[in-house]
């Protein structure tokens, strides 16, 4: 995770404005839908005025820490707000921090609850978000969704396109075959492999599982006929740290299979990502479009997301139109801009 905010205030003001707006109209819900792994500190206006009445905030996400990135622009704002993470009971600090999992823990009430389901990887699907607001509505006078999309909450929201919205978000591309995935691949795969090769790419291929992981690594390294690639497989977390290292040689194209979907692109620079199998139940369409907001954060220039599969899942589908809707927002806003 990035913890310097690279957003200027300036670029924060229409988001800091709708907030506080919302928070002064006395409205329990105010959804924020914007793109995976957008910026945490347009929480930070309302983070240090409310700490500056002596209220207290519950900041609410999958990471079983502070979020850095937050905590910096808050200290430029007010050096005196006090931070903790905690995983029970109560803390003495104006913000505290704990992981969605622990919410039913908590035993004080908030003048705020912000549930931040945007800046990391998430892996809840709408029914997990909805369960933990309940218990958010009843820990806290007011509630912040931070989400891709809006949920069947009663009050506000707005929507809110990416700060670095001069770079596209990533929309997949599907690549479909006949063709039995378990022991050959398609020839359009196979153009993007060597084109990812020439230009000495570190690509991410994706699958679902174990089994699945075996047969896709036995394929690259017997089958594919690519010469000067190097194929890693990873199947375990600690195995993470060595692609790490080997990703960052310039002249080598590295292809990583791997079941870990998740872990690998917080740790490692990865140029491309194929996901194999994609129709398969795992990838729902917030994984996939989590994989394409991730990626771009870390990419200097724009990444392939390549889904491949022999049917297209209504995930798939709706991945992609999700994704084209986040440019199109974006198209909007440099015309209104102009």
């Amino acid at each position: 995770m990035v913890d310097v905010c690279k957003v200027t205030k300036e670029d924060l003001k229409y988001a800091y404005d709708k907030i506080d707006y919302w928070y002064k109209k006395n409205i329990k819900f105010l959804t924020i839908i914007t793109v995976p792994f957008n910026t945490p500190c347009v929480f930070s206006n309302i983070i240090s005025n409310i700490a500056q009445n002596n209220g207290k905030i519950l900041y609410v996400w999958g990471r079983k820490s502070e979020n850095k990135e937050l905590i910096n622009i808050i200290k430029e704002i007010n050096t005196d707000i006090t931070h903790s993470y905690i995983e029970k009971g109560t803390s003495t600090t104006n913000l505290v921090f704990i992981h969605y999992d622990n919410l039913i823990k908590i035993e004080e009430q908030y003048d705020l609850v912000i549930f931040d389901d945007i800046t990391y990887f998430s892996n809840l699907n709408c029914i997990n978000v909805r369960e933990r607001l309940e218990i958010c509505s009843n820990l806290g006078e007011r509630v912040l969704l931070y989400s891709i999309e809006k949920m069947s909450l009663v009050g506000e929201k707005f929507e809110l396109a990416a700060y670095n919205y001069k770079k596209p978000f990533v929309e997949p591309r599907i690549l479909t075959t006949r063709i039995d995935l378990n022991v050959d691949i398609p020839y359009s795969l196979y153009d993007y492999l060597k084109w990812f090769k020439e230009n000495n790419h570190k690509v991410a291929i994706y699958v679902p599982n174990k089994e699945k992981l075996n047969i896709i690594y036995d394929y690259f390294s017997d089958k594919l006929k690519l010469s000067d690639v190097k194929i890693i497989k990873v199947s375990k977390s600690d195995e993470i740290k060595r692609c790490e290292r080997v990703s960052k040689y310039k002249d080598k194209a590295i292809f990583i299979i791997t079941n870990k979907i998740e872990e690998l692109l917080e740790y490692c620079y990865i140029d491309d990502c194929v996901i194999m199998f994609s129709d398969n139940e795992r990838y729902n369409y917030k994984k996939i479009l989590y994989v394409c907001g991730q990626i771009r954060n870390i990419n200097t220039k724009l990444p392939e997301v390549l889904l491949v599969s022999n049917e297209v899942s209504d995930d798939m589908d709706k991945a992609k139109n999700m994704a084209r809707d986040f440019n199109k927002k974006v198209w909007e806003k440099r015309l209104i801009e102009l």
